[in-house]
């Protein structure tokens, strides 16, 4: 079962600018009680801000192709997604028993806000399109290539495979954002299929401890070891003994969990400690709370953005 539906031309007179890179609606759970959004980056005093102003950027998810224009068709898939979510979210903090067709949603909402965040977009999809660009660069890409097509009952001569090749490589390099964005929902199936077959938990922080929430905010853990207390962060949503975590809201964490790990239905403090660091290690530009707190802001300093996709997260097979 599956809600993804590809995006499609919109229909909307008035076309959205300024695009949610982790929509507002989640950050909010992570204001103060007076709405404000506390912000930190390195280098920069902590400053007070809303959700509306946050992880935006103008026209993040478009980009024009051979005079073909996204017109928000993936900022509308996005805000269908989550939209469809925003139930789902509340009934995840109640601890409610999902329905199939919920967990769907769920599964996907979590995907996509990894997939669609700028740092995948900086670390992993530019990675992808150097790599690729160096494979079609080799004669032997387009033998066999033309050898698969053949399997499949369709000849195409080697010189119309190189120009097919090379008019997709002069797209990516004249619009950076194409692979990111285009890849998208392919991107979201295939995380969200991941985090449908693991046990899903939902982590109360104890009292006097908060969550934190980055401008990446899905994490992933290698569970080492019989008891799991060694965690290697940064690895495939797919691994047996991967763990998906992504704050919902200050007082609360979303765990994907590998079905041979228990979790308490508490954290202990220091337990808490560690999810925010791993956020903070996760994290681009920013990390998002409702204090104003020197101790985040010395975190923030020393640990944002240690995880590099690429380099020592999410590497390629056989690394």
């Amino acid at each position: 079962m599956t809600l993804i539906i590809a995006p499609t031309t919109t229909t909307k007179q008035k076309r959205t600018r300024r695009e949610h890179i982790v929509p507002r609606l989640h950050l909010a759970h992570f204001a103060g009680p007076s709405g404000v959004l506390w912000v930190y980056a390195k280098g920069k005093p902590a400053r007070a801000s809303i959700p509306e102003n946050e992880c935006v950027e103008r026209d993040f998810y478009e980009y024009e192709l051979n005079g073909r224009k996204t017109n928000n068709q993936y900022e509308d898939w996005l805000a269908r997604v989550e939209g469809d979510a925003s139930a789902i979210l509340q009934r995840l903090v109640d601890r409610a028993n999902l329905r199939q067709s919920e967990a769907v949603i769920w599964a996907t909402y979590v995907a996509s806000l990894f997939v669609r965040t700028r740092k995948v977009r900086m670390q992993i999809s530019a990675a992808m399109i150097r790599k690729f660009g160096e494979q079609t660069q080799d004669p032997e890409f387009v033998r066999n290539m033309q050898h698969e097509l053949l399997q499949q009952g369709e000849f195409h001569n080697a010189a119309e495979l190189r120009e097919s090749l090379e008019r997709t490589r002069k797209a990516m390099d004249d619009s950076p954002s194409f692979y990111h964005v285009s890849g998208l929902p392919r991107h979201t199936i295939s995380l969200a299929d991941a985090l449908l077959k693991k046990r899903w938990w939902t982590i109360d922080a104890p009292p006097g401890k908060s969550f934190l929430i980055s401008d990446c905010p899905v994490m992933t853990s290698e569970l080492d070891g019989h008891d799991g207390r060694n965690v290697l962060p940064g690895a495939g949503f797919g691994k047996e003994n991967t763990a998906v975590l992504v704050p919902i809201t200050s007082g609360k964490l979303f765990v994907a969990s590998p079905h041979n790990r228990n979790w308490q239905r508490v954290a202990e403090p220091r337990g808490v400690d560690t999810v925010n660091r791993q956020a903070v290690w996760f994290g681009h530009r920013n990390v998002y709370a409702e204090v104003n707190s020197p101790d985040i802001q010395s975190l923030v300093e020393t640990e944002l953005n240690h995880i590099v996709f690429g380099q020592n997260a999410f590497l390629p097979a056989g690394n």
